[in-house]
């Protein structure tokens, strides 16, 4: 991401550093301000213009919607409910080179409202991969009365994977309450969360966070290079500044760029120590929700690395604290 002169004169001219996590928007038609979006167009995986309220527009309002974002080298999509309805009305063959000259750049292959034959998904990755198009899969039911159990949602990531999509999408919706990783009152559900890190890298999944709330606790905890999705354009810049460890809910927060090898359990377990740190083990699965042999395990490799620090509770010699080693200097 470039830097200007205020940044320069505070960070003493040195560039962003880190690998940061993909942001997949949500234009919902609202007003969008584009010389905010063109600074920082860098760090917009996908914009999706999502609900297929694509199918509302006329069609040359649609394609300059399209080419203003494709102009600044945004990539677009049309959401997934567009092909799940296009398919259950036996239209695929014809609506997926309309999206292409309509000016879409990217397609999410999605079953949040109906499940997609296996030969319909296949249509759709041919089609994407021969016409050079980035894909996505999501997994997920919108219906709150219809939700996948954590295994259920395990097992279709697991297939998604298999089509080997850019990345595999958790679905949140819009609300962000009662739908995937988040209870019907828009908390997130850690288990769930810890789970999927555990069995995939987690710069394969991401997961839809459209609160604010949301993106906030998931960089805290994930660290800053967790793909968030259903973010809204207004709400970009904030998420940016707490990736960056720039705002009073992140500031500390090491970069990614700080090598931490090991499964993403021990990912989790080192940027919860370097939030909350120094902590004990106690702390660390209660932040975590991570059983005590996982967090153990994680403590044991990070130690031995050297980017974490044991030391001894001095109230309690019996207890040990752990520190990050970078907080420490």
């Amino acid at each position: 991401m470039n830097i200007n002169r205020l940044a320069e004169k505070i960070i003493n001219g040195k560039s962003w550093t880190g690998t940061m996590g993909k942001n997949m928007l949500l234009d919902k038609l609202s007003p969008v301000d584009m010389d905010v979006l063109s600074s920082l167009r860098e760090r917009i995986y996908v914009m999706k213009i999502g609900w297929t309220t694509s199918m509302l527009l006329d069609e040359k309002t649609l394609v300059n919607r399209i080419k203003g974002y494709r102009n600044l080298g945004i990539n677009v999509s049309p959401g997934g409910t567009t092909l799940e309805i296009a398919s259950a009305k036996g239209h695929l063959d014809r609506t997926l080179p309309i999206l292409l000259e309509y000016g879409f750049s990217s397609i999410e292959i999605s079953e949040g409202v109906v499940d997609l034959p296996r030969n319909q998904k296949d249509k759709i990755v041919d089609f994407a991969r021969s016409n050079n198009i980035p894909f996505t899969m999501e997994v997920g039911k919108k219906s709150e009365k219809n939700q996948l159990s954590l295994e259920e949602t395990i097992e279709r990531v697991n297939q998604a994977m298999e089509y080997e999509p850019d990345v595999v999408i958790v679905e949140g919706r819009e609300t962000g309450r009662g739908v995937g990783v988040f209870d019907m009152e828009g908390s997130i559900k850690w288990d769930w969360v810890t789970r999927l890190a555990e069995n995939f890298p987690l710069e394969k999944i991401m997961f839809e966070a459209p609160v604010e709330r949301q993106q906030v606790e998931l960089v805290i905890r994930m660290g800053n290079s967790v793909n968030l999705g259903n973010i809204a354009p207004g709400s970009l810049a904030a998420l940016e500044t707490q990736r960056l460890g720039l705002r009073g809910d992140t500031f500390g927060i090491p970069s990614s760029s700080t090598s931490v090898d090991g499964s993403p359990s021990n990912k989790f377990v080192y940027y919860v120590i370097s939030d909350h740190g120094p902590v004990d083990q106690a702390g660390i699965m209660d932040l975590t929700g991570l059983n005590r042999k996982t967090v153990q395990n994680a403590l044991r490799e990070l130690v031995s690395s050297g980017i974490v620090r044991e030391s001894f509770y001095r109230n309690d010699l019996r207890k040990k604290i752990y520190s990050a080693s970078s907080n420490l200097r």
